[in-house]
């Protein structure tokens, strides 16, 4: 991958750091178990972005296409396996727990922040 999309992918996780830093803010005025739960939801989220950018943002050879299109597939994988493990111990552990905060948190880091990264990475684009 060239520098630049490496840089991009970890603008995005800063993005979704600073996202999830907020909503756990903004949940902490619901209570100490809101708050929770919303780092724990995305924290996952996070987390497990930041594994598929590890995985397919590591150093490989171009001549190789159809080992990069493996990689993809394995770092989705992986980051499907990593929500699921996440939310399972989170589900079994954290007593009590608040569904709402973790899964609002969950979608916010998730969707929400790659949208706002994308205009805002696309505004960058425009004014360079």
């Amino acid at each position: 991958m060239q520098p630049l999309d490496r840089r991009r992918a970890g603008g995005l996780l800063l993005v979704q750091a600073v996202l999830l830093l907020l909503v756990t803010l903004m949940a902490w005025f619901f209570g100490h178990t809101a708050a929770l739960s919303a780092f724990l939801g995305g924290g996952a989220a996070l987390g497990a972005n930041a594994l598929f950018a590890w995985l397919v943002f590591a150093p490989y050879r171009a001549q190789q296409p159809g080992a990069m299109l493996t990689r993809f597939y394995a770092a989705e994988t992986g980051k499907l396996i990593v929500v699921g493990l996440c939310f399972a111990a989170i589900f079994i552990w954290l007593r009590p727990l608040n569904a709402a905060a973790l899964f609002v948190s969950f979608f916010l880091v998730q969707v929400v922040s790659p949208v706002l990264a994308h205009g805002l990475i696309r505004d960058a684009q425009r004014s360079s």
